[in-house]
């Protein structure tokens, strides 16, 4: 139920609908041993290659440390791995495993059964929204 104090702040409704999204996608991720961090990771892993565990966290919008716990758990799985960068030995590179990409497609089938209800212009409009 959304209170009537939401109803005219826009703030206040995105952040219902972020808590809600991540209620929605909170089990099925769980399912396949995965929290929204390491989701997260995955994703930013098999999109942006970042050359660093830090800039990983930049880019994840997460702290280093925060990082370093979903890492080291990935890790343990065998869905990363993570070895010191050739040219700074003080930087750790963590790269997607084929398990990680496995994993990570069926987590965003999941993703996918999340939106498909909504209608594409919607669905559009929303992603085009986030996205700015």
């Amino acid at each position: 139920m959304l209170p009537r104090g939401a109803f005219a702040r826009p703030a206040l409704l995105l952040v219902k609908l972020g808590n809600d999204i991540a209620a929605r996608a909170e089990d099925p991720l769980a399912e396949l041993g995965l929290s929204g961090r390491q989701y997260m990771v995955l994703a930013v892993l098999s999109a942006d290659t970042p050359p660093s565990q830090q800039e990983l966290a930049d880019l994840c919008g997460l702290l280093p440390a925060q990082v370093v716990l979903a890492i080291d758990e990935l890790e343990r799985r065998g869905l990363v791995a993570r070895q010191r960068s050739e040219t700074d030995r003080r930087r750790s590179v963590v790269t997607l495993t084929a398990a990680g990409t496995e994993v990570l497609a069926r987590a965003d089938e999941l993703g996918e059964r999340l939106v498909a209800d909504l209608d594409s212009e919607v669905r559009q409009a929303a992603i085009t929204a986030l996205r700015s």
